[in-house]
């Protein structure tokens, strides 16, 4: 049911019958993580140059400061 429901959303998986409307944007996040083989740094900035601020938001956000302080290399910034 739901997993079927979001692959519709997605387009992954054809309707058969009915309407869909999505008025702006549509994201998914699925359950399993996906982590570049790269720094948590460059998994963060994906690419972009770095933003100390932005960079402090998402490990806030994520709740990944208590996780990365036990880090034996592991470097804020």
């Amino acid at each position: 049911g739901k997993s079927s429901f979001l692959s519709v959303m997605l387009g992954e998986l054809t309707r058969l019958r009915g309407e869909i409307v999505v008025a702006g944007r549509l994201a998914y996040v699925p359950q399993q993580a996906w982590i570049q083989n790269q720094s948590v740094r460059d998994n963060i900035t994906f690419g972009r140059a770095f933003d100390r601020e932005w960079y402090e938001k998402v490990v806030s956000a994520c709740a990944l400061a208590p996780d990365l302080a036990i880090l034996p290399q592991w470097r804020r910034y």
